[in-house]
């Protein structure tokens, strides 16, 4: 048998994705009073409703790879952010929507400015890949519940030398 090593690379974007949301602060003040990690959609649910009023839940959704030149691997780690906070319903829902658009701003800047340090563009000819790249942005306002849920969808690529290197 082979002596391997692995470098659990899209573990340590997770990690990274993690450490940087609870580290965000806005003049002085945490962002998300708690950040957690779930790979399941169902404790992703469960996680968002409780506890602290602004909250952030890192999905993790899957790893992908594809064969870039030179045998380099290109992969991505696909996740999901759901940000989460209290604020009283109302007639004109615009304070809610504004709240929620801020903190998932929060979260994209959080992450942009401190990006896992494995994250790293590439591509050819027939596809390229950012080193973060953003989804499209899902609100769950429901005038009958004192949440609002910002669904954001995230992928980070980076590139493996060798099929070995994972």
């Amino acid at each position: 048998m082979s002596a391997i090593t692995v470098a659990n690379v899209d573990w340590s974007i997770v990690a990274a994705v993690k450490a940087a949301l609870a580290a965000a602060q806005i003049d002085a003040l945490p962002v998300f009073q708690a950040v957690t990690v779930t790979a399941s959609r169902q404790q992703a649910q469960e996680c968002q409703f409780v506890g602290p009023a602004l909250r952030v839940v890192v999905r993790y959704v899957t790893t992908a790879e594809r064969t870039s030149p030179q045998d380099v691997r290109g992969c991505y780690v696909a996740l999901e952010l759901i940000v989460s906070a209290q604020v009283a319903a109302a007639a004109d829902e615009s304070q809610r929507v504004q709240e929620i658009l801020r903190l998932a701003n929060a979260a994209k800047n959080a992450v942009e400015s401190t990006p896992p340090p494995q994250a790293s563009a590439w591509g050819d000819s027939a596809y390229y890949h950012d080193a973060v790249r953003w989804g499209d942005v899902d609100l769950d306002v429901q005038a009958e519940s004192p949440w609002i849920v910002c669904h954001l969808p995230v992928t980070v690529g980076f590139a493996l030398e060798t099929g070995v290197k994972h």
